[in-house]
């Protein structure tokens, strides 16, 4: 994850020759060479708000694509293998009958993404929203059309303006929900179904106490094995059907990295010491931008309701 901006580090809304020095210090420190698993941008401010408005002219949005595009370019050109995109796009606002039925497009931004990143996260407790997602995701993977792979984002919490953070979605409602993304297909004309590649699960631990964090840990390992049966009985199911979930990788890429690493704060990390880096980065100081967002994510307001 490259949050605050992707290569636009500060979330200025421009992309700067420091901020492509930074992010290419960034890339060289936390990626290995020809890496080729998804790397995702969070690249919200200063654009959420009109990416998701109800009303948007299509060349007001394409101006504002242009950036995102720009910023695509620059990454895919430092590390070539890896799968580029953004968080949360499409958003459920984008892929709405009303919003496309407008003319509206970003097909200039995901012709240029090696991968895909819409979210299937819960902001409305006590309802059941997964039909809606199913049908997201469905439209996202039409959109991508089998060029490139498509990774939904699931979180263990509700979000929402209004939502405690400290509430944990009950296990029969997040299986359901992720479920409705794995339950999405897209049919090509060759009959080929086109299906997610997989899951990620997000959580931010500034949502819980410091002294609740091993607990945590455990809820999430919890949710983890949730997931992985979940997978093993949709891989079952698939045995014998015509599915693909996207182009194969190259066979010399490397798809993992060689230990975990917490990146939250990575980009804003001056020194980026206590890491082997390909190259040894200086320290490139610049204004970070204020933003009425969480710090640490996304959840608190991420999602328009149709």
């Amino acid at each position: 994850m490259a949050y605050h901006g992707g290569v636009d580090t500060n979330a200025s809304g421009e992309i700067t020759d420091k901020n492509i020095e930074k992010f290419t210090s960034w890339v060289h420190t936390y990626l290995p060479e020809d890496y080729c698993g998804p790397v995702v941008m969070d690249y919200e401010q200063p654009w959420w708000k009109e990416l998701l408005a109800k009303e948007i002219s299509q060349e007001h949005l394409q101006e504002i694509l242009s950036v995102y595009i720009e910023g695509i370019q620059i990454a895919r050109t430092i590390e070539p293998n890896a799968q580029w995109g953004y968080w949360g796009l499409p958003a459920l606002r984008n892929t709405s009958k009303r919003w496309l039925d407008k003319g509206l497009s970003m097909e200039s931004l995901f012709s240029q993404c090696s991968a895909l990143y819409p979210d299937v996260y819960n902001c409305t407790p006590g309802n059941d929203r997964s039909e809606n997602t199913q049908r997201h995701i469905e439209t996202v993977l039409e959109q991508a059309a089998g060029r490139m792979p498509v990774y939904a984002f699931a979180s263990v919490r509700y979000c929402g303006k209004e939502v405690d953070h400290s509430d944990f979605i009950p296990d029969e409602i997040f299986l359901r929900q992720v479920n409705a993304a794995l339950k999405a297909k897209w049919t090509d004309e060759n009959g080929v179904q086109h299906r997610i590649k997989g899951i990620i699960l997000w959580d931010a631990y500034g949502f819980s106490p410091e002294s609740e964090w091993k607990e945590l840990d455990k809820k999430h390992k919890h949710y983890f094995e949730l997931l992985q049966a979940l997978s093993k009985a949709w891989g079952e199911s698939m045995v014998s059907k015509n599915v693909t979930t996207g182009p194969t990788a190259p066979l010399n890429c490397k798809y993992g990295l060689p230990e975990p690493t917490n990146s939250g704060g990575a980009i804003y990390d001056e020194s980026l010491q206590g890491h082997a880096t390909r190259i040894r980065s200086t320290k490139i100081r610049e204004k970070s931008t204020e933003n009425d967002r969480i710090p640490s994510g996304r959840i608190r307001g991420d999602r328009e309701i149709e």
